[in-house]
């Protein structure tokens, strides 16, 4: 496990581990089942265009009540987890078909390829093209020791940390990855981020905004690289909202690493984007 010096710093967080009374559990429950009534509406319908009127009808709520309940669920917007959605089904279409880049454009949605090769930079952090030719230029040798090489490194910061734990199962055996985004749904290379080999403390930077999310990822040390290539072969999550304020008293912040769930985005970023494999790009 990386290990590092840090600087403390106050701020308190947003869990949604605490226990919560019936009456509101129950209210949980319920907006969980509208939110993943309007996922599955998504899934099957992901080159139409986003209906809120539509997706409210079919989440059985208002559209605004829907939208609400849909970011307090999944950490984004509808409109950002179909773009997930979408991208997701685009890596897939890129690395196992000669399909063209401009029809696999139009399968997933979108009928701007300009908006299409902009959405999926943004959300993966490598353009299509460069994506689909990923895999034949990283090798599991390589994918190893760029991990080894980062987890040796002694990192140093600058500027206020965070200093936290991440707890879960024993197994599966792989590697977490820690990372900090401005929203729910990781977008493309992760403001801060260390990787660690199984669970434990961490230390990395924070950002200097009022929110932000903390987001943790266990691969299983058995995935193959095709596989991590077009869908992160990720075995548990863990998610916190995390809000900057200096004035209240300090809290370590504690990511609980569980299975995923149909309320969450797909993590469509590209694993040559992550901090530890950009030494590789690099060269």
């Amino acid at each position: 496990m990386l290990d590092v010096g840090c600087r403390s710093y106050i701020f308190p967080f947003v869990s949604s581990d605490l226990s919560p009374s019936p009456h509101r559990a129950d209210t949980i429950e319920a907006n969980q089942t509208s939110v993943e009534r309007a996922i599955r509406h998504m899934k099957e319908h992901l080159e139409d265009p986003l209906d809120l009127d539509t997706l409210a009808q079919i989440a059985a709520i208002s559209k605004f009540h829907l939208v609400r309940v849909f970011d307090e669920t999944t950490g984004t917007t509808p409109h950002h987890f179909l773009s997930c959605l979408r991208i997701q089904r685009a890596k897939e279409l890129l690395l196992k078909s000669e399909t063209t880049i401009t029809d696999v454009c139009l399968e997933v949605g979108y009928n701007s390829l300009g908006t299409f090769s902009k959405t999926f930079s943004e959300l993966v952090g490598l353009s299509p093209q460069e994506f689909r030719a990923m895999p034949k230029r990283l090798t599991a040798k390589q994918f190893a020791t760029a991990i080894w090489r980062y987890l040796a490194a002694r990192k140093k910061f600058s500027g206020p940390t965070i200093e936290g734990v991440v707890e879960g199962p024993r197994r599966p055996k792989g590697f977490t990855f820690v990372g900090t985004f401005t929203r729910g749904v990781p977008l493309g290379v992760p403001f801060s981020g260390t990787v660690m080999i199984g669970h434990g403390k961490f230390c990395i930077e924070r950002p200097a905004l009022p929110e932000f999310h903390l987001l943790a990822a266990l691969m299983p040390l058995s995935a193959s690289l095709t596989e991590m290539a077009a869908n992160l072969p990720i075995s548990l999550v863990a998610s916190l909202r995390v809000q900057n304020r200096p004035a209240v008293p300090p809290e370590q912040p504690r990511l609980r690493l569980r299975l995923l769930r149909p309320t969450d985005p797909p993590i469509v970023m590209a694993l040559p984007a992550l901090a530890p494999l950009k030494i590789i790009g690099g060269r």
